[in-house]
């Protein structure tokens, strides 16, 4: 643990050293809510709700969501797998004390926390003040909803690290670098909420982990659902974060396997 802890905040100190990569994240993210909450407004332009939704909650739903729980790109982590396994620099890595995986796990960790106090925070801060922001339902789905963004978390990290993985097999991680971005941007309802989807199509995303990642938690912090079924999804959630978790075990040992036979 104090190795795994250790990584994390080697990974925020080096996040800290790019002050200016900071600014131009901020400034990125900045556009990126504009753009979003300008769509929104121009699609309830004359609706005072759609689908039981109204612009206000969709504004809340744009800025916490495109920040907190979405704004972080999980490809990076399946971009450095495949760097390091191009490079032969995972050979390395097997000699270390902490698992790779857990290592990958416990450094875009120190990222991500490095990317909520200074980029997601201001962003909310400057867009709230101007467009304003929901607060929680109620006390119970505030609290619900903070066990959704460990869950979020999990399920990012999670899913990003089993993707990469399989760049032990397909060798050139570009194209599932293109895989994971185009899933995130639909089915994690990151871009569109699962409300607004064709009926099938909800259907699917409603039950994939990825779902979990923004749509699900910000339902919740809407009020969307009542405190016992947002309990009972996020069990659900809970339980997809050990399946993922049991993934990326079982890939990771077969691709150590993997590493041995080409290294002789």
């Amino acid at each position: 643990m104090s190795a795994f802890l250790a990584l994390i905040r080697a990974a925020f100190q080096r996040e800290l050293e790019h002050r200016s990569r900071s600014i131009a994240r901020i400034f990125g993210t900045l556009v990126d809510i504009l753009a979003r909450i300008s769509i929104w407004q121009a699609v309830f332009a004359g609706h005072g709700s759609m689908n039981g939704i109204t612009l206000s909650q969709m504004i809340t739903y744009a800025l916490i969501g495109g920040t907190i729980l979405s704004s972080w790109d999980a490809t990076m982590i399946v971009r450095e797998v495949g760097g390091t396994i191009r490079t032969g620099a995972i050979g390395s890595t097997l000699l270390r004390p902490v698992a790779y995986p857990v290592m990958l796990l416990a450094e875009q960790l120190g990222s991500r926390f490095f990317d909520w106090l200074m980029t997601s925070l201001p962003v909310i801060l400057i867009m709230g003040l101007i467009y304003g922001v929901q607060p929680p339902a109620s006390l119970g789905h505030g609290l619900l909803f903070l066990g959704f963004l460990v869950v979020s978390l999990a399920v990012l990290m999670l899913s990003g690290i089993l993707i990469g993985l399989f760049s032990f097999w397909v060798f050139d991680a570009h194209s599932l670098e293109w895989f994971m971005r185009g899933i995130l941007a639909v089915l994690s309802g990151g871009l569109v909420p699962i409300w607004f989807f064709p009926k099938g199509l909800a259907e699917v995303a409603h039950v994939l982990p990825f779902s979990w990642i923004t749509y699900h938690p910000m339902a919740v912090y809407l009020g969307e659902r009542d405190l016992a079924a947002s309990s009972l999804t996020l069990l659900a959630g809970g339980a997809w974060v050990l399946v993922l978790a049991g993934a990326v075990s079982f890939v990771w040992s077969r691709a150590c396997g993997q590493v041995v036979v080409q290294g002789g």
